[in-house]
């Protein structure tokens, strides 16, 4: 049997009253824990036997978490949590991202999409038998439009799809991403095509995959093989003939609903976040399964690390991970309360004799006249890596916790073993 294991972090560092903290727990061994709110009283730590103190406080997330069902897909991927409406009503949509396909062999890749494999309903952006293709449906009829060309492994390409649903109208762009202009128009390809369809479905956006409802929505088995870089959705078609440097400009796109970056949220240590930012609305992507991020993009990396120029790795990976069968992830969300007292506070997690403890600071509550408040007591950028452990046997706690300046770290841990 495998030893139980339980670890957590936090989303953020600093949080205010009104504000959402989320906590990822991977636990591994055990098929539920518990987890409880604490406001870390006091401690001392300069004496022999270092002390800490600590009081419960209510909240939501006094409960208990049990293992859920894995998902049917293995392979990494990125979901969009909330944006199943997010093309609701839309008189047409556009889809694009920069890509590198390792694999296309596959007969389907989901790219970027917001398409319900179980229905056949919505529009994605899909790689099939190495061609780039668009899939637009209603649930009773479907467009298909596929280039004629087909995508080489280890490529930079530019791609690009667009539907007009008042005039039934798609179209599908790739060009390589190479630095000569004359071959650039070479290798373009667009292709148009026409088939009048009903209002597009609500189903969430999903990159590197597509979606499916089961009791719930999760991936299809549709994944991409590869690196994707910069994907974005705007809720308006596109004309076959502006798909061409879309890309670049984006972000002025009309009616841009969602673009990411994915050298967002990296650390110079290697532990980068889940969360991927929407840099234009609150549409956050977030990795499953483990995808390789901090990769260089199409223009390669440049001289420098993550810490001094982290828009030359604002790529992500998506490469297959053999799955720990013991080993499964959860999110708590503690929304905090705006009676909660500004403080040094801790969420306990507990799995039968093993606890861990993920410390953060709530902040006073934030007036908007105040000058003085104009900046965070904490660098927003700081990631809160600390962890307090302790495991139990069997008899007293023995407790030992380093606790670095607050402010700048915040790095905490105490492990304790009940002796006989």
């Amino acid at each position: 049997m495998s030893s139980l294991e339980i670890h957590g972090q936090a989303d953020r560092f600093n949080v205010r009253p009104l504000e959402d903290i989320c906590f990822t727990v991977v636990c591994r061994g055990t098929s539920s824990y518990q987890s409880q709110l604490l406001r870390i009283e006091k401690y001392r730590s300069e004496s022999a036997t270092p002390f800490m103190e600590t009081m419960p406080v209510t909240s939501s997330i006094d409960t208990i978490t049990e293992r859920g069902v894995h998902a049917t897909c293995l392979r990494p991927f990125l979901e969009v949590p909330g944006s199943e409406g997010a093309l609701a009503g839309a008189p047409g949509v556009t889809l694009g991202a920069l890509i590198r396909p390792d694999e296309t062999a596959a007969s389907f890749q989901g790219v970027v999409t917001a398409w319900d494999a179980t229905s056949n309903s919505g529009i994605g952006l899909f790689l099939q038998e190495r061609r780039l293709t668009l899939l637009v449906g209603d649930g009773h009829a479907t467009l298909e439009l596929s280039l004629p060309e087909a995508l080489h492994p280890g490529r930079w390409y530019e791609v690009a799809a667009s539907y007009d649903l008042a005039a039934g109208l798609g179209a599908i762009f790739m060009r390589p991403s190479i630095s000569s202009a004359h071959e650039e128009r070479r290798g373009s390809q667009t292709t148009t095509g026409h088939r009048r369809l009903e209002q597009l479905p609500a189903v969430p956006i999903m990159l590197g995959t597509s979606a499916k409802y089961v009791s719930g929505w999760t991936a299809a088995e549709e994944s991409f093989k590869g690196t994707i870089e910069s994907p974005y959705v705007c809720a308006k078609s596109t004309p076959a003939t502006d798909l061409r440097g879309l890309q670049t400009r984006r972000l002025n796109a009309p009616d841009l609903v969602a673009a990411w970056d994915f050298s967002q949220g990296l650390s110079a240590d290697g532990l980068h976040t889940d969360q991927i930012p929407d840099i234009v609305g609150s549409f956050h992507a977030h990795c499953v399964n483990a995808p390789m991020r901090a990769v260089p993009g199409h223009s390669g990396s440049k001289a420098g690390d993550i810490g001094t120029t982290p828009e030359s790795y604002g790529a992500i990976r998506l490469i297959e991970r053999r799955p720990d069968p013991e080993r499964w992830k959860s999110r708590i969300v503690l929304p905090v309360p705006q009676t909660l007292q500004a403080g040094f506070y801790a969420v306990r997690l507990k799995a039968s004799n093993v606890e861990e403890f993920v410390p953060f600071v709530v902040s006073t509550a934030k007036e908007p006249d105040d000058p003085r408040n104009k900046h965070s007591p904490c660098p927003t950028n700081l990631r809160p890596r600390g962890r307090i452990t302790t495991q139990s046997a069997h008899r007293s706690l023995v407790p030992t916790i380093h606790l670095q300046n607050p402010l700048a770290e915040f790095t905490a841990r105490i492990s304790s073993e009940r002796h006989r």
